[in-house]
């Protein structure tokens, strides 16, 4: 192994019902930990979140409701799982932003000791990128060929402008996968679930029917809780004007004590 250690080191891998880690739950989580010998020890766990899986969540780890449900919480393992990682550093790929933060976060509302002072963190990601750069000047190298432009040293706008074309351009010749037209190539950047409520799913139908948040710190919430616990948020969605006109209406409507209902789809 290339990989020296004086202390152990924790691989991990979280599945999670969202994106941000302030608000998100851990759905599944794996880990293996690395003795400075080179012995691993590999750990494994699926448990019920608490609350539902967002449709664009399953979509990535395919984990759904159902495949939780009657599992125990996270909370069950967490203090064995602290002791596990006590002497640790923790690594893996995206972990530094995400998974490491998240773990963090679900072992504190766990009542369980753990901070991440104190532990190296080592990102996978960030040394690809950090060795791989994908910025703009690596972006038109790549895409455009030939001497690669520094944004900071163009003319002009029109230059970066023409140049980013040049890059989309170049990316949609190498993906094919990617569509050729302006809503497709929305769709594939930003797509919508399936059972999402609004054109653009910032809210999503639950399995029992009921309007539930695909966004924001309510991620996962149902739309009924948050209009009882939180209108204010409600008011200011309704004021928002980046959001469409449909969800600013189901914001609206939900504060007057009127929800959507499936039925009710066009």
């Amino acid at each position: 192994m290339n990989l020296e250690l004086t202390r152990p080191i924790a691989f991990i891998d979280v599945q999670s019902t969202g994106l941000d880690p302030a608000t998100a739950r851990i759905v599944a989580l794996a880990v293996v930990k690395v003795m400075p010998e080179g012995e691993r020890h590999s750990r494994s766990v699926t448990v019920d979140p608490g609350v539902p899986i967002p449709a664009g969540a399953t979509a990535v780890h395919g984990i759904t409701d159902d495949d939780v449900a009657g599992l125990p919480a996270f909370k069950a393992y967490a203090s064995a799982l602290a002791d596990h990682l006590a002497d640790c550093d923790i690594a893996g790929f995206g972990v530094e932003r995400f998974g490491a933060p998240l773990l963090e976060a679900e072992l504190r509302r766990s009542g369980v000791d753990f901070s991440l002072r104190d532990r190296a963190v080592i990102d996978a990601m960030a040394i690809f990128h950090k060795k791989e750069p994908r910025d703009f000047t690596a972006a038109h190298e790549l895409f455009v060929g030939g001497p690669s432009p520094a944004r900071e040293t163009m003319e002009n706008g029109d230059e970066t402008a023409i140049a980013a074309l040049e890059i989309l351009e170049g990316e949609l010749e190498v993906y094919e996968d990617i569509p050729r037209d302006v809503p497709g190539i929305q769709r594939f950047l930003n797509p919508i679930p399936d059972n999402a409520l609004d054109q653009e799913g910032m809210f999503v139908w639950s399995g029992e029917g009921d309007a539930v948040f695909n966004f924001g710190r309510y991620r996962g919430e149902g739309l009924l809780k948050v209009a009882e616990e939180a209108p204010d948020y409600l008011a200011w969605m309704a004021d928002r004007p980046d959001f469409s006109d449909e969800v600013k209406q189901i914001a609206a409507d939900a504060i007057r004590g009127e929800f959507p209902h499936p039925e009710s789809e066009d």
